[in-house]
């Protein structure tokens, strides 16, 4: 299966706090449909290109040559909503006040990007929870 940007935009929807995002048909559309969406199709698109490029990357170097079509969507989504929170006055702040008795500890660890940065950790560790890791990474040879 070949991810589609639409997977993504579902995606984001589910596990982000992601506003409406306009699509490719809704921005094509005469007249243009969805034009009040918190994020435009062209914007979309280049965060998704973007996305695509430091996932890559990342993936790269943490030795993982391949990964599932699920992995992926994941970790794109928490990508883009990085990409996208990083314009909110409070998107570094490891505590975010909400009145006098509220307030929410996150975890922030490259300026507050916690979605995709958990996410790769989640992927790091169950790299390392491989049997043959600890062989692997003390230089031992396996055959």
């Amino acid at each position: 299966m070949a991810l589609t940007e639409a997977d993504i935009i579902e995606s984001l929807h589910i596990l982000t706090v992601v506003g409406t995002i306009q699509t490719e048909e809704e921005s094509e559309a005469d007249p243009e449909e969805n034009a009040d969406a918190d994020i435009s199709y062209l914007e979309f698109s280049e965060l998704y290109s973007q996305a695509e490029e430091e996932l890559q990357n990342d993936l790269t170097r943490l030795n993982l040559s391949a990964v599932s079509d699920t992995t992926t969507k994941r970790a794109m989504s928490c990508l883009i909503a990085d990409y996208t929170l990083i314009s909110q006055p409070n998107w570094d702040a490891q505590k975010v006040q909400y009145n006098e008795d509220s307030s929410v500890y996150r975890f922030a660890n490259r300026k507050g990007s916690s979605y995709y940065y958990n996410y790769l950790r989640t992927l790091d560790n169950a790299l390392k929870a491989d049997a043959d890791y600890k062989e692997r990474k003390a230089g031992v040879l396996i055959s």
